[in-house]
């Protein structure tokens, strides 16, 4: 039975505690040292879980927090594996199948791609290209892929290519170009990445598709619209449930609080912690509000909460 002083929490739209709380504190956070125990959650360790628990001071922070790692979606790298094996297997073929290639339908891309150990490899006429701008820093998310699928899938690294290189390589009659990444969020850093290029232009001249690890749907049919001739695909694809701020989230279905009441406290978390993230930026890049990570870095659309960093004020749980 809910309490008086919950009743007035609800009519003045404040985060407070259910029935229960403190025991799924323990048990959220008892379950959270498991996963890292047992290298589900590989790359960080029981000390850092702690560090970032204790960010939060309230009661009322300790279970809004607690609720996030609930709804924690988390790939290690060998879930990243999993994923680019899923994506060579089964997204690319049927991308190919459904959206047919000027070679047809490509069943076996490793076969297609593998190095070669001979001095005269056969040239695939395929070309996986980095998701990334001549600007952006080397340690962005899609090099890192790019890194996976060479040690990995043994992927020719003679046939992944820059975007800046596509130009050249159409002029070389390449008739297929994939762009290979970890995450789409709203799509508009891959529409910069073509604008800012200049790829606009041969979109049309060859097959172009986008063929992120994850994808949210926002960015799907961000991408599918403003570029109809580019075929976008992903291994595993969010919806606008996953925010955990979405009416439809059951992030905070506890019968105490609602996702709004959530996101107004989040807010003040943000303001009493200090953490100077304003606009697009505040629930993560275009206010996806996810709670997503990879081992190798988080996107920036996942709540800043998790990745920011700032030496004696706030602990982050995972890297940006």
């Amino acid at each position: 039975m809910n309490s008086a002083a919950d009743n007035i929490n609800r009519e003045n739209n404040q985060f407070s505690l259910p029935q229960g709380a403190h025991a799924y504190i323990r048990e959220i956070t008892e379950r959270c040292e498991d996963l890292i125990n047992i290298g589900i959650w590989a790359g960080i360790d029981v000390q850092r879980l702690q560090r970032w628990l204790n960010n939060f001071k309230t009661e009322q922070e300790k279970y809004f927090a607690a609720c996030i790692l609930d709804n924690l979606i988390y790939r290690s790298n060998d879930q990243t594996k999993a994923l680019l094996k899923q994506l060579f297997q089964r997204t690319l073929p049927d991308l190919t199948r459904l959206n047919v290639s000027p070679v047809g339908t490509i069943y076996d891309w490793e076969e297609k791609l593998k190095k070669s150990f001979t001095n005269r490899p056969v040239n695939p006429e395929i070309r996986l290209v980095t998701a990334t701008g001549i600007t952006d820093r080397p340690t962005k998310s899609a090099h890192e892929i790019a890194r996976f699928i060479k040690r990995f899938l043994h992927v020719d690294e003679r046939w992944i290519i820059n975007s800046w290189e596509i130009i050249e390589n159409v002029r070389r009659s390449i008739k297929i170009f994939i762009f290979i990444d970890d995450f789409l969020g709203t799509g508009t850093q891959f529409e910069s990445l073509i604008n800012d290029g200049g790829l606009n232009h041969v979109l049309s001249e060859a097959y172009f598709a986008y063929v992120p690890l994850t994808a949210h749907i926002q960015g799907i049919r961000y991408l599918e619209r403003n570029f109809p001739s580019l075929h976008v695909s992903a291994t595993e694809i969010l919806y606008e449930s996953h925010g955990v701020f979405h009416k439809e989230s059951a992030c905070f279905k506890d019968g105490i609080n609602s996702p709004q009441i959530a996101k107004e406290f989040y807010y003040n978390l943000l303001d009493k912690y200090k953490i100077p993230i304003k606009g697009a930026n505040r629930r993560g890049f275009g206010h996806l509000e996810l709670a997503y990570i990879f081992e190798h870095a988080a996107p920036d659309n996942s709540l800043p909460i998790l990745w920011w960093n700032d030496p004696g004020r706030w602990h982050s749980l995972f890297d940006r």
